[in-house]
């Protein structure tokens, strides 16, 4: 006989040569979890290799070290989020665009920026080039025309056609931390991501609302300037980063960035930002 068969006294399937070469009944069918015929490949059936050495050690350092800086950690976004290029990726258009919507996590999403609509907040003449934006994360501001929205896991970005300025909105959820100790921990985290960029940081102190910002921005705010070379960019941009509380005590950074030879042009933009500032 040649080829497999099942082999009675050992209860399994043999090559031919294996053993005895009677067979006293008909072999049984193959079991319900066996592939049908024919293999579709070959199986490993290899057990998966344990973790090389000091894999355990080190995950459990990684666990340890959360633990005990969890607090700094968490009242700090990604550097992405506070630092340079949030979308370092080029914005995808056509048949880019539909080979990236597959994708099971993306770290961008572009979208087109809901129609404006007035809210309680909104008072005055916007200034030229600015349009009300109330976006789908649940909040509204003023935004320059063509600037394009987007959105990741550090918070939803307004960029402008060129990529070189940006404004950038998110929520501080870190209990019992103020927006000036959010702002500390996030310069003493850029001095270091940054350090090889020429991070420099210009001002950080506690301060009040814009006087053009709306009734639902608080006085409960901090400020921090700060200056590093953009690799992206080829340049030094220079941002303003304003953390506040607002009306019912949810706490908002927003970040204005550009070129630093644009200065003061980014806080400008902040105030105008702020002005139409609401929460929907």
């Amino acid at each position: 006989m040649s080829g497999r068969h099942w082999n009675e006294e050992t209860q399994r399937w043999e090559e031919a040569g294996s053993g005895p070469g009677a067979v006293s009944s008909p072999p049984p069918p193959r079991p319900e979890f066996a592939p049908p015929a024919p293999w579709p490949g070959p199986v490993d059936l290899e057990p998966t290799p344990p973790p090389p050495p000091g894999r355990t050690r080190r995950f459990a350092l990684v666990v340890l070290g959360a633990a005990v800086l969890g607090a700094a950690v968490a009242t700090t976004v990604v550097l992405l989020g506070r630092g340079d290029d949030p979308r370092p990726d080029a914005k995808p258009t056509g048949a880019s665009a539909a080979a990236t919507s597959s994708a099971p996590a993306p770290t961008s999403t572009s979208t087109s920026t809901p129609t404006p609509t007035p809210t309680p907040s909104s008072t005055g003449e916007l200034p030229a080039g600015y349009r009300q934006a109330a976006d789908e994360a649940g909040f509204a501001l003023a935004v320059p025309e063509g600037w394009d929205r987007s959105q990741t896991k550090n918070g939803v970005f307004y960029t402008s056609p060129d990529e070189a300025s940006l404004i950038q909105v998110f929520t501080i959820t870190e209990p019992d931390t103020t927006p000036l100790e959010s702002l500390q921990a996030a310069s003493g985290n850029l001095s270091n991501e940054l350090s090889k960029d020429g991070y420099e940081e210009i001002s950080l102190e506690e301060t009040s609302a814009p006087e053009e910002a709306s009734e639902e921005v608080t006085d409960d705010a901090a400020e921090l300037v700060y200056a590093y070379d953009s690799e992206k960019l080829g340049a030094r941009r220079q941002v303003v980063d304003f953390s506040f509380t607002a009306q019912d005590g949810t706490q908002y950074a927003m970040l204005v960035a550009g070129p630093e030879t644009e200065w003061p042009q980014q806080r400008d933009r902040l105030a105008t930002a702020l002005s139409r500032f609401a929460q929907e």
